[in-house]
């Protein structure tokens, strides 16, 4: 085992110029020689490491010890651990130098607003779905909703904690958006064009109890018994979900619903979506009127 592996193994991959002055010119060498890669200024690792997301977090906490992870990475580390991450984005009170994957941003983050990841502090989902706001027009938020992992007020809280920033007019209108609890891009269209063309009486998300399960519709017309079902782009179709769609279908029929169902690209043409759906609340209230009657 030469040197350099053994002082790789002695601080668990990653070592830091500051502890190794007795050794710069060595750590000089060996990054000329490729068997070490700096990660940060005054962070080495083995070359095998380097994109590694695991090395690449560690070696943020071990070079900016008042950092706050946001963005992609703190979205891996809480409520999206599915997330792929590009760029590790670290919140530090002061100016720090770029390095090639990673930004920092000079900024305070609350502390209500962070959760604790083992050492490393990191946005909390509301604060992080709240941040992506500005470009994701409230992706993560309807995911949080649809989880059942937040709140408006929670949303409203994460917005005011962090004033003045770029993007936060868009950020605003996606939190007025959100008021109707979308658990979709998909929902979220569609209940704006409802409350744009003034259809009232529904409700987001409404559960039912059929059969012994329990259902949320994805919009609810409950006095009607109308359902409208939002087929979304972000919907990946299995067997399994054909069949369980099928089935929770033919319930609601079952129970006297009706059903109407609204794809994407049906909600990019908003005059049909609207007169569809203007039309079936018309034929639900007549059929209402002569049941009564």
């Amino acid at each position: 085992m030469t040197d350099l592996d053994e002082l790789l193994a002695a601080h668990d991959g990653i070592l830091l110029a500051r502890e190794h002055r007795s050794r710069k010119s060595s750590l000089s060498r060996w990054r000329a020689a490729g068997r070490l890669v700096r990660l940060l200024p005054g962070v080495y690792v083995h070359p095998l490491a380097a994109g590694d997301f695991r090395t690449r977090i560690r070696a943020v906490l071990a070079r900016v010890p008042d950092a706050v992870v946001c963005g992609q990475a703190a979205a891996t580390l809480t409520a999206w651990p599915e997330e792929s991450v590009t760029e590790i984005e670290v919140a530090t009170a002061s100016r720090r130098r770029p390095a090639a994957g990673f930004r920092f941003t000079r900024r305070k983050v609350p502390l209500d607003q962070c959760r604790q990841h083992g050492p490393l502090t990191v946005t909390a989902p509301a604060l992080t779905s709240m941040d992506s706001a500005a470009t994701d027009n409230g992706s993560r938020i309807d995911d949080l909703f649809r989880k059942g992992r937040i709140t408006l007020t929670a949303l409203a809280g994460a917005l005011a904690a962090c004033p003045r920033r770029v993007g936060n007019r868009a950020r605003r209108r996606v939190l007025r958006r959100s008021r109707s609890r979308p658990w979709s891009q998909a929902e979220r269209r569609c209940h704006q064009l409802l409350d744009v063309h003034h259809i009232t009486g529904w409700v987001a998300n409404h559960p039912v109890l059929l059969g012994g399960r329990r259902y949320y519709l994805d919009i609810a017309f409950p006095r009607l018994r109308l359902v409208i079902e939002v087929d979304g782009f972000e919907n990946n179709s299995s067997a399994a979900a054909f069949e369980a769609d099928r089935r929770r279908q033919n319930a609601l029929v079952a129970a006297d619903w009706t059903v109407l169902r609204l794809t994407w690209a049906m909600l990019a043409d908003p005059a049909y979506v609207v007169d569809t759906i203007r039309t079936a609340v018309h034929a639900a209230e007549r059929s209402r009127s002569r049941r009564a009657g």
